[in-house]
């Protein structure tokens, strides 16, 4: 374990520089559109851009890497998503703005197909949830801390833009100085979310809705405490606070969510989320101590969504289709994301900025009584028989296989066969970790 984690040492060093910029890069600008008085609805589109990107990017970077490999593709990825950090400072235009997000969705989305297909061609059957779970630290504290570095400039000027993509140029030196080689080119993964919803429902409409909510609050969130006349240092606070209590909440939840039926444990978390959503629409703009107790409940249950939807869809996939679910999975995140942002500035354009919170509540409320349906239609998963639970970034590209999964499970089939076909399909020879 020591050894691999010695031979991933630098990858992961630089993945979590590109997150501390683009996390950084991410709130600051929603700040920024603020102050230069951009329409809600605007900010909409250009946020949804960013997400428009990260899903042509989760399609499509994959044949990048397989054609050029991890360190070339890496170097590339993180050299666009720095052009396009700083080509943001020359326009200040909203249309420009939207055509260049489209890029750094797509970039971002690239580098987490090589980081990801990378840690997974290192890691076996023995390791692979506790590397994953150490490259899930690294992300979330890199982009917790990302949120602090809001205070290193004045958003109004190009100090920020700048910071960021100084970060990002750091972020190549560690990969491509890395003394160890990078895996196989991976091979492409086909994306069947018909078959996907048959085989999990849930699964799929659940992603889809943390794609609605947890984007647009994550994107337009900053707006909000800038309506409330939160200082610069406070939204920071704000952010990182959200960020750290959906870390800390990760293997509580998890742990529960693999000794009870997971849809109840589901309903649970959702609940909370709608009550807590409802709260700071209600009460949030009260005090800033009870606002980030607020945030704390919020961003501790939300972030759990996602992987508990990972892990409920996995419970009902054979060996070899768990990349393909985790493929597909993903791909339903990423519309729900472009369409989030959208709506949401949308609502707020119209009803306030406390809308942000009454519209999460409503996506949250949906998805718990999708959920308490469905456990009128299946019976549950026997205990011995799920998955292992393993916290899941959002923004994963790359299946991330429980504990105890071979390597065989994620390389023998690249597609989600539909569910009453008879005949097996022949393994492919891909590399584990494919996008």
């Amino acid at each position: 374990m020591r050894g691999v984690l010695k031979s991933v040492g630098p990858l992961l060093l630089g993945i979590g520089m590109v997150l501390l910029a683009s996390s950084l890069f991410n709130s600051f600008l929603s700040l920024r559109m603020g102050i230069e008085r951009f329409p809600p609805q605007l900010i909409g589109f250009v946020v949804s851009a960013y997400f428009a990107g990260f899903l042509f990017g989760s399609l499509w970077a994959g044949a990048v890497v397989a054609r050029v490999g991890h360190i070339r593709a890496f170097a590339a990825f993180a050299a666009i998503l720095t052009g396009s950090f700083l080509f943001l400072a020359l326009f200040v235009s909203a249309w420009a703005w939207m055509a260049i997000r489209v890029l750094s969705g797509f970039a971002i989305a690239g580098i987490f197909v090589v980081t990801e297909s990378w840690l997974n061609d290192r890691a076996d059957s023995g390791n692979r949830g506790r590397i994953l779970s150490f490259y899930m630290i690294v992300n979330q504290m890199a982009s917790g801390l990302g949120q602090q570095l809001l205070q290193a400039g004045d958003p109004a000027g190009p100090d920020l833009f700048l910071v960021a993509g100084a970060l990002l140029s750091v972020a190549l030196v560690p990969v491509a100085l890395s003394p160890s080689a990078g895996p196989p080119p991976p091979s492409r993964t086909a994306l069947n979310l018909i078959a996907l919803y048959r085989i999990s429902p849930l699964g799929v409409v659940g992603c889809f809705a943390v794609g609605l909510s947890n984007a647009a609050f994550y994107s337009l969130a900053p707006l909000f405490g800038q309506s409330l006349g939160l200082s610069v240092a406070a939204i920071a606070q704000f952010m990182t606070v959200t960020i750290f209590a959906g870390m800390l909440m990760q293997w509580p939840v998890g742990r529960l969510s693999d000794r009870r039926d997971r849809r109840h444990v589901i309903v649970g978390v959702t609940s909370g989320v709608v009550l807590a959503a409802a709260a700071i629409a209600v009460v949030g703009s009260w005090s800033l101590p009870l606002l980030l107790g607020l945030v704390a409940v919020y961003g501790g249950l939300s972030l759990t969504i996602y992987p508990l939807m990972v892990a409920h869809a996995n419970d009902f996939t054979g060996p070899g289709q768990r990349v393909a679910a985790s493929a597909g999975l993903l791909l339903a995140y990423g519309i729900g994301a472009v369409i989030g942002p959208i709506l949401a500035a949308n609502i707020m354009g119209w009803f306030g900025p406390q809308a942000l919170f009454a519209y999460v509540s409503v996506i949250s409320a949906g998805l718990a009584g999708f959920t308490l349906y469905r456990i009128g239609r299946r019976a549950p998963v026997p205990v011995d028989a799920r998955k292992a639970f393993v916290p899941v970034a959002e923004t994963t590209a790359a299946p991330r296989p429980g504990p105890g999964h071979d390597a065989a499970d994620a390389d023998s089939e690249d597609t989600i066969p539909d569910e009453r076909a008879e005949a097996p399909r022949s393994p492919t020879s891909g590399a584990d970790g494919t996008a």
